[in-house]
């Protein structure tokens, strides 16, 4: 169905154990691996992962493991009702440093984040979801995503399959029909009147990632997913040296009009299309030129890069500057799966800069983003963690 699978694993967004230790993570006894090491990897070290940002890292790491709960297993410790997010994103970053659910000094983290996440699911509707959280459907994508790659690594697991496969069906019967040809998603699954492009994006990436892990999806989905973002497409034209090029934005939603030219909507809906094999210009999805679009979405994402880091720094609040951490989790995604490395090699310099200059140099944690220490923790070391390759989500 798809031409491209990300990951042998999963794509390519805590009920029970005992007590963890706040100051340093668990290890079973296998010792700190690092990733640097592994030969594939060796020529990215020179260009991407420093002395500097291994430090960084490894920090962050030790500071998010304590940030989870330690009786329920869900990872907020100065967060603000957003747990079932929250708890994913953390799952993802603790996975991206090369923990599994079994092994690694992260193991017992990455567990009881999943058996958090399925005490909260819903038996009979699939549902992840809990009475004071407000991640909505962002958490169920998540939600997915991170108990995807899980199942992955543990492809016998019983409960892990049942759960994912409750969770796909009330994605997919949450879907909006705009059309007869195309839909997104709203806030809520039960809520077919309002898709957003935010939301889309979230269901789209746990379905890829539910599908590449085993769990069936249906191709009408997709098909009308992606005919989704490439009507919410808009043409932006730009000049780089006199000459102009053919960039591409997203509208917020196809229930509005509205597009605010959002640096993080273009990036997440760049990274979905590539997640599903749209990775060059010419490509085309049944009867739809949608390489043209992902092309001028990539382009446009590298001539706004100084634009927006700049509009941060000046305190300015539009929305994809409110949604700086979300905005590069996509973002550094699609730079990384981009066809030519100069975009990886561009981008990843500027933004590891800010990430190791924004880290507060006592916890090591990053407290600066919308959803309190731990959603912003979690991004950034979700971001600077892509050339690890550590996480099947970021598998080439």
């Amino acid at each position: 169905m798809i031409p491209r699978i990300l990951a042998a694993l999963a794509v390519s967004a805590l009920c029970f154990g005992a007590a963890v230790a706040q100051d340093k993570p668990e290890d079973k006894g296998e010792g700190k691996s690092d990733p640097s090491e592994a030969p594939a990897l060796r020529a990215l070290n020179k260009k991407h992962i420093t002395p500097e940002l291994r430090a960084a890292v490894d920090g962050g790491l030790k500071r998010l493991a304590a940030l989870q709960d330690a009786n329920t297993g869900a990872f907020t410790q100065g967060g603000h009702g957003v747990a079932i997010a929250i708890t994913s994103l953390s799952g993802l970053a603790l996975m991206a440093s090369g923990s599994t659910p079994d092994k690694g000094p992260y193991s017992a983290h990455i567990q009881r984040a999943i058996n958090y996440l399925l005490s909260c699911q819903d038996p009979n509707t699939g549902y992840i979801t809990g009475p004071q959280d407000g991640s909505r459907i962002h958490g169920h994508g998540y939600a997915t995503l991170f108990l995807a790659q899980a199942y992955g690594m543990q492809p016998g697991n019983r409960n892990l399959q049942k759960a994912l496969t409750k969770a796909v069906e009330i994605i997919q019967k949450g879907q909006t029909s705009f059309s007869k040809e195309w839909g997104g998603w709203g806030y809520v699954p039960d809520d077919l009147t309002w898709d957003e492009g935010s939301t889309t994006v979230c269901c789209l990436q746990a379905l890829r990632a539910a599908s590449d892990a085993g769990i069936i999806v249906k191709k009408e989905t997709m098909q009308k997913a992606i005919a989704y973002l490439y009507h919410s497409a808009d043409a932006r034209p730009f000049v780089v040296d006199g000459v102009e090029k053919k960039g591409y934005t997203f509208k917020y939603s196809l229930s509005s009009p509205w597009n605010p030219d959002s640096y993080a909507l273009c990036a997440a809906a760049i990274c979905c299309l590539n997640a599903i094999g749209i990775y060059a210009e010419g490509a085309t999805w049944k009867a739809q030129d949608v390489g043209k679009v992902y092309k001028g979405g990539l382009d446009w994402l590298r001539y706004k890069l100084d634009d927006f880091h700049a509009r941060k720094r000046q305190g300015q609040g539009a929305l994809d500057v409110g949604h700086f951490h979300y905005a590069h989790f996509y973002a550094a995604q699609a730079m990384w799966m981009a066809p030519d490395e100069i975009f990886f090699d561009e981008y990843f310099p500027k933004i590891r800069e800010v990430l190791l200059e924004e880290q507060d140099p006592t916890n090591k944690g990053w407290t600066n983003g919308s959803y309190g220490e731990a959603y912003s923790t979690a991004y950034s070391l979700l971001i600077l963690q892509v050339p690890y390759q550590m996480l099947p989500l970021y598998s080439k």
